[in-house]
């Protein structure tokens, strides 16, 4: 059993998670539901919490204001707004979940089945200042990956390009490799189309770490790690123009 605690301050939202973890049997058990900031604080402190539905606006306070009273993170969180623009591009660097409301019972149960298959819990607290850091910016600065021990962050500034493997991206940075399990369009999409270009269908590099080119019939170009990445004919003027 999932135990489980829901943050908001609208009691139709409430009903709504409500009725849908009914619709789950033998899945959920529900610690407590909280209309602030300061009884939610004071239920994880004295309970065994594995699961919170937070909202993002609470009152006079967000939820990123319950995280960060929070002293040690132990628990998996899915953020519930009916904001479509408010913080989403932070939530998907820092690799957190999401629902919009109001709650479709088909990405509520998706969601469930993604949280089924993440790893251990540790290392929370690394995904959670990620998170925090990255809405407070323009700009998300820190890309959070899982890994076998939990969660990882990586400085978007270190990144050097990344190479498509079927559903996997490989992440490169100077001195690194790592193997996410998502596909690069999610990344294509996500990372600032301004510092990033698809020079290839398997391959984003990342401007600012272009090296040298190389024209010819098969162009490419050499990276700051040394790795040489190929540019597709029907992308070169495009990557040249970027430099002009």
């Amino acid at each position: 059993m999932i135990k489980t605690l829901i943050v908001d301050d609208e009691t139709h939202c409430i009903n709504r998670l409500l009725h849908l973890i009914e619709r789950r049997p033998n899945t959920f058990e529900v610690i407590s539901t909280c209309r602030t900031v300061e009884a939610a604080i004071d239920v994880v402190k004295n309970n065994q919490v594995d699961l919170v539905f937070l909202d993002i606006e609470i009152k006079d306070k967000t939820g990123f204001d319950f995280l960060r009273q929070v002293e040690h993170i132990y628990f998996n969180t899915i953020f519930t707004t009916a904001f479509d623009n408010y913080a989403i591009k932070a939530f998907k660097y820092s690799a957190f979940d999401y629902l919009m409301k109001p709650i479709d019972v088909d990405e509520f149960n998706e969601s469930i089945e993604r949280l089924s298959k993440t790893s251990a819990k540790s290392q929370k607290n690394i995904q959670v200042k990620g998170l925090l850091e990255n809405v407070e910016q323009k700009q998300p600065n820190l890309l959070t990956i899982s890994s076998v021990e939990g969660f990882e962050t990586i400085p978007v500034a270190n990144i050097v390009h990344l190479e498509a493997s079927g559903n996997y991206t490989y992440i490169h940075t100077d001195d690194t490799k790592k193997t996410v399990t998502k596909p690069i369009k999610f990344y294509q999409d996500l990372l600032d189309k301004d510092l990033f270009f698809k020079c290839h269908k398997s391959h984003l590099i990342k401007l600012d770490q272009v090296k040298n080119y190389h024209k010819g019939k098969q162009a490419y170009v050499v990276m700051t790690n040394g790795n040489q990445v190929p540019i597709a004919v029907r992308r070169k003027d495009e990557f040249l123009g970027r430099f002009n």
